[in-house]
């Protein structure tokens, strides 16, 4: 256990805007304990969220420990719209970092791993507004999936990166800031671009990053 002495020197080695944040953290995760852990389906130990910008469908959303979520952010479960019911649900497993901004709106299922960072901006949709009648304003349309989003332990997500609905990014990936994700990668892929490619792979064998040919 750190000792006094530890968060002594801490405090005297912060400036002005460190003790701001310092203080803004304590203040987030002591309403966690007070209040978000009677609101969400599960909210973890030592975890915090700074002024969220909506929250909807609590009860469905689960944050484990040592989660820390930046102020702005949307979590939004979908339980019922246009006449049917849905089944969303989000998970964000312990460790993990959301920065400001960020938003998982879910009808199916978002489950985040550990220890995964979030860049500002970051969207999450695990649906759509159907389409498929021409005569029917998209608001009033069903929803359409094509399933959940998966998000590997350990990865990371620059800013401003769109991940669609059905899209699995095994552990240890990165993606590149303004990426949009339509399609499933394998563990330890580096992917950019709109819509995103793999461009490194991490090779075991030679224990470094191998590009990748572009197809």
């Amino acid at each position: 256990m750190k000792s006094i002495a530890h968060y002594r020197a801490r405090l005297q080695s912060m400036d002005f805007y460190d003790y701001v944040n310092h203080l803004s953290a304590l203040a987030a995760r002591t309403k966690g304990r007070l209040f978000y852990a009677f609101v969400f389906g599960a909210f973890g130990r030592r975890s915090w969220l700074k002024k969220p910008d909506q929250i909807y469908g609590a009860s469905r959303i689960f944050i484990e420990d040592d989660v820390r979520i930046e102020k702005g952010v949307v979590l939004y479960v979908v339980r019922k719209y246009s006449g049917k019911d849905y089944g969303g649900r989000i998970r964000i497993g312990r460790g993990s970092f959301l920065n400001r901004y960020f938003n998982a709106s879910s009808a199916v299922g978002i489950d985040i791993g550990e220890d995964v960072a979030f860049g500002s901006n970051v969207f999450l949709c695990d649906f759509d507004h159907g389409y498929s009648n021409p005569d029917i304003d998209r608001i009033s349309s069903p929803l359409v999936a094509k399933g959940p989003i998966k998000i590997g332990d350990r990865c990371w997500l620059g800013a401003n990166v769109y991940v669609a609905s059905g899209v699995t990014l095994g552990e240890g990936c990165v993606v590149g800031a303004n990426s949009v994700v339509t399609s499933s990668f394998p563990a330890n892929t580096v992917l950019a671009g709109v819509p995103a490619k793999a461009i490194r792979q991490w090779s075991p064998e030679n224990g470094e990053w191998q590009r990748v040919a572009l197809k």
